[in-house]
């Protein structure tokens, strides 16, 4: 905790191994944000109720000789890190931290520099990545049916396509496919580039610059339907797990807020507790009458 500390910003990946229990967890990585700032973790104590749990799972076992994958029905990969270091830089991940020698080694052997050591524990940095991407291609809505993350997995899976993005709902003039491949054949180029600054990520709030107005942006956040956009279209959920959003104006905002269901749960547990309280002031009275009779 103490190495990872001293280095520079960034989401941490890490090595899976059951040998971890011996430090009472092998969950007890997740304690990188606690102790190292600046440095979130891909996995958390809340990891099941999120729409990337599966597609950690595979990174998982794309970066790690003994992983668990205990997500069933998953078409695991196995140990390769070629395809890890694709997949972790979908997620924004900046450090790839081994616990075996062969995970340190495969980190080596694509080109990973070695910036940090607290054996058995080896720190690697992940070529550069950024939390907001722009898109070279107009995304493809998916309209095949069934539950999207059928097509998001097999879109996940298409490592050498990753940059043709593929996404549960959008505008209108966004091509509809009904299978995976059907993107690749029927896919349109966008038009010019941009450049995306001043990009901050807060617990509730995401915010960024983006020269490229108009144009579809990727944002590598976990998709929820709370999240909302201020000086953009959508959020749209996009496949593995994320966002995508549609500037209509260079800052765009994003932010985690209450929807009617929270709001109308919160104003019945009010209403509840109020209840309560006059219930009990009025058999307290009561009591008391009696108690003076």
């Amino acid at each position: 905790m103490e190495t990872v500390d001293t280095l520079p910003p960034g989401r941490v990946m890490w090595e899976a191994n059951s040998e971890m229990n011996k430090y009472g967890t092998p969950m007890a990585l997740m304690l990188f944000p606690y102790w190292s700032e600046g440095h979130p973790s891909m996995e958390g104590l809340f990891f099941e109720s999120s729409l990337t749990t599966p597609f950690h799972f595979l990174n998982a076992s794309e970066v790690s000789e003994r992983p668990s994958n205990p997500v069933r029905g998953l078409d695991y990969r196995g140990f390769n890190m070629e395809r890890g270091v694709e997949h972790l830089a979908v997620y924004n991940v900046a450090y790839y931290v081994s616990y075996t020698e062969a995970g340190a080694e495969a980190a080596r052997a694509v080109g990973l520099a070695e910036v940090g050591t607290a054996l058995p524990w080896r720190i690697f940095a992940l070529p550069p990545s950024s939390l907001v991407d722009v898109a070279t291609s107009v995304p493809a809505v998916w309209a095949g049916g069934g539950d999207f993350l059928d097509p998001a997995l097999e879109w996940y899976d298409d490592v050498d396509n990753m940059d043709k993005w593929l996404v549960e709902d959008g505008p209108t003039d966004w091509i509809r496919v009904e299978t995976v491949d059907e993107r690749l054949v029927v896919v349109e180029d966008v038009a010019g580039s941009g450049i995306v600054s001043d990009v901050v990520s807060d617990d509730h709030r995401i915010s960024f610059t983006t020269s490229a107005v108009g144009i579809p942006h990727l944002v590598k956040v976990s998709y929820f339907p709370n999240w909302t956009a201020e000086g953009a279209e959508g959020p749209y959920r996009a496949a593995p797990s994320l966002m995508v959003v549609v500037p209509t104006r260079e800052q765009v905002v994003l932010e985690f807020k209450n929807t009617y269901a929270e709001n109308i749960g919160m104003a019945i547990t009010l209403v509840a507790v109020v209840g309560l309280g006059i219930y009990g002031y009025r058999r307290f009275r009561h009591q008391a009458v009696e108690n003076a009779a």
